[in-house]
């Protein structure tokens, strides 16, 4: 019975604590099983480790991009190592540092057939530039003779300052066209197609005369200055194969020069023609006169002269070269003398009374 009594005893003082115990362990149950308990946040990445960003690496600036010279040859020249068109003038600007000197023809996705159409090659020269310009900070061109002309073309094609082209300095350059060509082309009319005798005088002047790019010598007109462009003429004095009347082109900064002796191919390799372009690539300007006006008129005056005999020799060989042509063609049947001869006394024949 005692035991009994003290069990009760006991019971009635540990049930409360007992009791209470238990709410407090159901209530902590809920509370972690409860969807509606404040979630638990997360310290930020960047607390427990760190991290770097990946970082682009900078694009280069104009200021870091090298320059670019594209070089554009004449007829009959070839972008190839054995040609040594350039060859003074690379030699010049091989101590322009950051600089990349390309020859227009050299690149197979942009031919350049000096044979063949003159807008054909424009249109491949100024999609070679717009190719390079991207990693270029500047474009320079430089041409001899016939590549004087595709340049223009090509500008006449849409090339501009847009495209990065800064300078632009042709040597010996027909802008107006060629007389001997368009004299050739006349003869070849005549005679209704190519005649040997033709042929054989082109290649004494080292032209074809069925030549596209003859044929468009003979058609080609100057084109206006493109807007922000450096542009500069040089020409030779004896120039006796581009005379002064195809050298024309109306408002372009030009220089007539008088030392080299053969003056066509000469101008490659003329030291003053050198430094003038040079000056003009570096300094992005026409390099200022340097010459007396008293020596500058006189080597004009010389140059034009020389130019008019050349065309008068054009005219004369160009008559003789259509009489000869008309000989062959079919349409005269006898002689074009013979022909003449037998006219004139028609023409002077008193009518029948």
């Amino acid at each position: 019975m005692r035991r009994l009594l003290r069990a009760a005893v006991v019971m009635a003082f540990t049930l409360p604590f007992l009791a209470s115990a238990a709410l407090v362990a159901s209530a902590d149950e809920g509370s972690r099983g409860n969807a509606t308990a404040s979630p638990h946040i997360r310290p930020p990445l960047g607390v427990l480790r760190h991290v770097d960003a990946p970082t682009a690496s900078p694009a280069p600036t104009d200021a870091e991009l090298p320059e670019l010279v594209i070089l554009v040859g004449g007829y009959q020249s070839c972008a190839c190592p054995d040609d040594g068109t350039f060859d003074t003038l690379r030699e010049r600007l091989a101590a322009l540092p950051n600089t990349d000197v390309v020859r227009f023809g050299t690149d197979p996705r942009f031919p350049f057939d000096t044979f063949g159409s003159i807008d054909a090659s424009a249109i491949n020269l100024r999609d070679h530039i717009r190719s390079l310009a991207p990693t270029h900070s500047v474009v320079h061109i430089v041409t001899h003779s016939m590549g004087g002309v595709v340049a223009d073309r090509a500008f006449a094609q849409g090339l501009s300052h847009e495209d990065g082209v800064a300078t632009y300095v042709a040597w010996s350059a027909p802008h107006s066209g060629s007389d001997a060509a368009r004299g050739f082309v006349l003869a070849n009319s005549v005679a209704r197609g190519p005649n040997p005798a033709i042929h054989e005088s082109l290649l004494w002047l080292r032209m074809e005369s069925e030549s596209q790019a003859v044929r468009d010598l003979a058609s080609t007109r100057p084109i206006p200055p493109p807007k922000g462009v450096v542009r500069l003429d040089l020409r030779e004095a004896n120039d006796t194969l581009v005379t002064p009347r195809d050298a024309r082109d109306p408002g372009v900064a030009s220089r007539t020069l008088g030392r080299a002796l053969e003056g066509h191919g000469g101008i490659l390799d003329d030291p003053e023609a050198i430094d003038l372009t040079f000056r003009t690539i570096t300094t992005r300007a026409v390099p200022p006169e340097h010459r007396g006006p008293l020596l500058v008129q006189a080597i004009e005056d010389r140059s034009d002269e020389l130019g008019w005999h050349v065309f008068g020799a054009i005219c004369v060989l160009t008559v003789l070269a259509c009489v000869y042509a008309s000989k062959t063609n079919p349409i005269f049947r006898i002689p074009i003398v013979q022909g003449l001869r037998e006219l004139l006394p028609r023409a002077t024949r008193k009518p029948c009374p």
